[in-house]
């Protein structure tokens, strides 16, 4: 993929072609967005040298694009960020942006501001991941919804490149409950890890905490697959997931001689969540993940692992499926692969052999005609979650899978027939 500065006529059509589609997938109005008036004017606001579009081209394919326009002397704005749906997850969005932070800089712009719905959270997750902060509006507002912010152009530009070639890992606790399990898996990653693969581990709890829950008489009941969290089972999950399950896995890794770092989403606010609903109480969902923070940690050398009680925008501490946790943290660094860990070598079909790739289609069919059933759907599910989210390929193996580098990969496209 290479990123390009639209220059000439045919460059511009991709971009109203690619605008075209962005108009189409959020239903804009004529009446309320100003990109309509962009399209008739290109290249209008984004002309050099105050503004400019950037292209992202896979080959002769135009994938995405992103504009700069001119806010103020002082402040550029970053426009059009658009992505074409079968190229997302592959970290098309952080380039164009990563390139364009770079022309705003060299443009001689202060700062770089953005407005972005709020409700478009994969959009927002990735400029947070790229310093961008919460700002007061530098335009008026409009849609009620409008996020506002702002990047600081002033300060040394951080490592804006994607850990690409990170992978992220994701075990469940009840498999954390056999000893001899913790250790092959310690060794396993810290081997991957000595042979060059950054890396970061998620996990989830296991029997302990049902039996904290159990002493101190706090009962356990299930909401669509999701724990139930009271104020008091919420503080029990805590010291559980990030104290006891999470320092003895990194306990496990640092006796295999890897540098590992045991935290949880609560630590340098890594991973910002909100709360589902009132039933659930305390369970939240990723709104948010710090990827520069991870990325930091990987440049230093240290192997993070992650237990998934979260910090709320609201300020409360939050239960956080580890699942939803794993797949948010792969989305926002733009991760290589996401590989859940489970007690099952991946998908079987019905005479019982491994399926290797599996796409959405092709997974919904499996789950239609029987061969996908029981406790794998969930499982499934949760993989198709993860590419919605914006991650590349989903996989589900067990610990002799991830050895093997077999299992199911999940992927937004079938793979290209061998020649």
């Amino acid at each position: 993929m290479n990123i390009i500065e639209a220059r000439t006529e045919a460059h511009f059509d991709a971009v109203r072609r690619l605008l075209a589609a962005y108009i189409a997938e959020q239903g804009f109005s004529p009446n309320t967005s100003s990109i309509f008036r962009d399209l008739g004017e290109l290249p209008g606001r984004y002309a050099p040298p105050e503004g400019r579009f950037l292209l992202a081209m896979s080959g002769d394919e135009p994938v995405g694009c992103i504009g700069l326009a001119k806010a103020t002397d002082e402040i550029g704005e970053l426009k059009r960020l658009y992505v074409s749906p079968a190229r997302r997850g592959a970290g098309v969005g952080r380039a164009l942006c990563a390139e364009l932070i770079a022309q705003a800089r060299a443009a001689g712009y202060q700062q770089l501001a953005l407005s972005a719905r709020d409700a478009w959270k994969p959009a927002v997750t990735l400029f947070q991941s790229l310093g961008f902060r919460i700002a007061r509006p530098f335009k008026p507002v409009k849609p009620i919804d409008l996020v506002f912010m702002s990047l600081d152009l002033t300060i040394a530009p951080p490592a804006l490149k994607p850990v690409s070639s990170a992978q992220i890992f994701k075990v469940s606790g009840s498999d954390l409950d056999d000893p001899k399990f913790s250790a092959a898996l310690a060794r396993e990653l810290a081997n991957r890890w000595r042979a060059g693969t950054r890396l970061a581990l998620v996990h989830g709890g296991g029997k302990e905490l049902t039996d904290l829950l159990t002493a101190l008489q706090i009962p356990t009941r299930f909401s669509d697959g999701l724990r139930v969290t009271t104020r008091a089972g919420r503080d029990a999950a805590l010291m559980v997931l990030s104290g006891l399950a999470n320092k003895r896995l990194t306990a496990a890794i640092v006796g295999e001689g890897v540098s590992a770092l045991g935290v949880c989403g609560i630590d340098a606010g890594v991973v910002r969540v909100e709360r589902i609903n009132d039933e659930l109480q305390f369970v939240g969902k990723p709104v948010a993940v710090r990827a520069s923070i991870l990325a930091a940690w990987l440049d230093a050398g240290l192997l993070p692992v992650i237990a998934p009680m979260s910090l709320g925008v609201d300020g409360e501490i939050y239960n956080v499926n580890a699942d939803h946790v794993a797949g948010a943290i792969a989305a926002a660094m733009g991760a290589e692969l996401l590989t859940f860990i489970t007690n099952v070598p991946g998908v079987l079909d019905q005479q019982a052999t491994l399926i290797p790739t599996l796409t959405e289609r092709r997974t919904e069919a499996l789950i239609a005609d029987g061969t996908i059933s029981g406790g794998m759907i969930p499982k499934v599910r949760t993989c198709l979650e993860a590419l919605a989210a914006g991650v590349s390929r989903v996989r589900i193996t067990n610990l002799a899978g991830v050895s093997a580098g077999t299992g199911t990969v999940f992927t937004h496209q079938a793979p290209a027939p061998s020649p």
